[in-house]
């Protein structure tokens, strides 16, 4: 067999090969005019390309393995010098690193997701009575306000943080829960605060649409105290993490005055 490096030209099937290629491909790359074969038989069938080809098929696998469109190869082909190359990595490099910081600021937002709702699974599972209710002294907490069910599902807070509702007696406002480590870093959002104090503290479990009744509930137990007449109810098991809303779990909480 000859080796593909000391042949004059390559068909499509053993340049493929050569760069780990599926021939569509190179099927592709003919049909957009990124890469053209050097000379075709008569039927128009069959590709043929000279091996010198392949220094401008390793540029373009380059250029996709940077993260290039095939639309922006095939726009930068006729300007490859290198102050022109240098230019454009270092702009490529640019981007791909704020890809990586964007990337990571999602994933610390997703660990904290994460660790918030396996605490609170520990939480309610030391919660014999889970139908119960107790007082809990919360310190100051803070939120990124998210606005009514109309507005919260098109920016990216409801995704990646807990979800906190505030009920009252007319109105439901959504808000994005804080740990202490997000506060300083919510990259530039405006935040509130849900105050300090004691809280009497009950759960719900099931569908939101049914939620009243845990809060009467909870209002029930606590009717000895003076009571906010906003209650929050703290998202912990929720869509995101649970297919049936049966199994739903929220935490509710309403201020002691």
């Amino acid at each position: 067999m000859i080796p593909l490096t000391s042949k004059e030209y390559l068909n499509v099937h053993e340049l493929a090969s050569l760069f780990g290629l599926n021939v569509q491909t190179l099927h592709y790359y003919d049909k957009v005019g990124v890469f053209k074969p050097s000379d075709r038989d008569p039927g128009n069938r069959y590709r043929k390309y000279r091996f010198d080809q392949i220094y401008e098929l390793a540029s373009i696998r380059y250029m996709r393995k940077l993260g290039y469109s095939v639309g922006a190869v095939r726009e930068f082909q006729d300007t490859r010098e290198p102050d022109v190359s240098l230019k454009r990595l270092k702009e490529r490099s640019a981007a791909i690193r704020a890809q990586w910081e964007e990337l990571m600021r999602i994933d610390q937002a997703i660990m904290r997701k994460v660790q918030f709702i396996e605490e609170c699974r520990d939480e309610i599972e030391k919660d014999v009575d889970i139908n119960g209710f107790k007082i809990v002294e919360f310190p100051e907490r803070r939120y990124i306000p998210i606005g009514t069910e109309n507005e919260i599902y098109t920016g990216e807070s409801f995704y990646f943080y807990p979800t906190i509702v505030f009920y009252g007696k007319d109105t439901k406002q959504f808000g994005a829960l804080l740990t202490d480590d997000q506060v300083e870093d919510t990259t530039g959002a405006a935040t509130s605060a849900i105050p300090a104090g004691e809280y009497l503290v009950g759960y719900h479990r099931g569908p939101y649409e049914q939620i009243q009744e845990s809060f009467d509930r909870i209002r029930s137990y606590g009717s000895q105290y003076k009571l906010d007449d906003t209650m929050l109810a703290v998202n912990i098991i929720d869509q995101f993490v649970e297919k049936k809303n049966t199994n739903y779990m929220t935490r509710i909480e309403i201020r002691i005055l």
